[in-house]
């Protein structure tokens, strides 16, 4: 069973947030050969169809890890898809999902992800009007407000113009925007990327009320893998993370800034140079991350950072330092 509770942020305070992987047959772009270079969520959907009765019962038994326990808690539903896809749960299964988390009062947020095209209103809005009283998020992965970006290094098969439309259509009916910005997509410099999720910010906000940076991590059978494979690319450095963090905070006070940097510190995850220190920033930044206090990433040991920054500020490419 894929469910587990972390620190995290809820509704603006710090709290508890349960995470729930739905067994659902996953993304539809991946079942038709056009998944995201850097995503193989999809190769974890079961084998074996559940039933939607047999979802509805798993999540029924995820909630009560929480059942009765002092919150705030949110509770963060995956699909390794999207949740508004009607392949994956029919609108049926959904609503009794949300009514079984309008039963729980330490319950204040609630998460569930969409691809831009499958954000439907009257879908959202039947969800929002079973929790009116919850910070009600629909995440939607926006990666990049570059169309370019988003599709030779990503293949989203989105457009901004598709992020826009999709998140007016949240907030018409009702719920809020977390917006997901993949950090350094393939064949970007270090440099590049931390540009790209700025100006995609800057683009995004209007139409955002949290903002996720998810960083990039090397999944197993992607794209990435195969170029980090071959020495052509590195996942970011953690204080490239810390930099986009640390602005984004500053230029937007009034929005949550999200990040959890999967794989911190090893060779696959995000990393500065592999010592031990790596794991206590990526620790720094889910401590920010659940409190909004930049504190706890604004005063971090400079290790490793004259190295990375000689690489940014002269823009060089993974291939030219990759022993780096």
């Amino acid at each position: 069973m894929t469910y587990w509770t972390s620190e995290d942020n809820v509704a603006g305070k710090p709290g508890t947030a349960l995470f729930i992987i739905l067994p659902t047959i996953g993304c539809y772009r991946f079942r038709i050969g056009k998944a995201c270079y850097m995503c193989a969520y999809p190769t974890a959907a079961p084998k074996v169809k559940w039933s939607q009765e047999a979802i509805v019962d798993y999540v029924r038994e995820a909630l009560e890890k929480i059942r009765g326990k002092k919150g705030p808690f949110a509770v963060r539903m995956f699909t390794s898809g999207s949740f508004l896809d009607n392949g994956e749960l029919k609108p049926e299964t959904r609503r009794k999902i949300f009514e079984l988390l309008a039963e729980l009062d330490n319950v204040e947020e609630i998460v569930i992800e969409s691809r831009s095209e499958l954000v439907r209103y009257d879908a959202v809005r039947e969800l929002a009007e079973i929790v009116p009283d919850k910070h009600f998020e629909v995440a939607i992965g926006l990666e990049t407000a570059n169309d370019d970006v988003a599709d030779v290094s990503i293949n989203k098969g989105n457009t901004f113009a598709d992020f826009v439309r999709a998140a007016e259509i949240v907030h018409e009916a009702g719920a809020k925007v977390k917006t997901y910005l993949l950090l350094k997509p393939i064949f970007l410099s270090e440099r590049d990327g931390i540009e790209d999720t700025k100006e995609s910010m800057i683009k995004a906000e209007p139409y955002t009320d949290t903002f996720s940076i998810n960083i990039t991590d090397i999944q197993k059978g992607t794209l990435y893998e195969r170029l980090w494979e071959k020495n052509e690319y590195r996942p970011p450095w953690l204080w490239s993370a810390v930099e986009v963090l640390i602005w984004a905070k500053r230029k937007f006070p009034n929005k949550r800034i999200l990040s959890d940097p999967v794989g911190a510190g090893s060779k696959r995850g995000p990393h500065n140079c592999l010592t031990d220190y790596d794991k206590a920033i990526g620790k720094a930044i889910k401590k920010f991350s659940a409190t909004q206090d930049l504190r706890y990433i604004e005063n971090l040991k400079p290790q490793c950072k004259e190295r990375w920054e000689y690489i940014v500020e002269n823009g060089l490419l993974d291939w030219q330092l990759i022993t780096w």
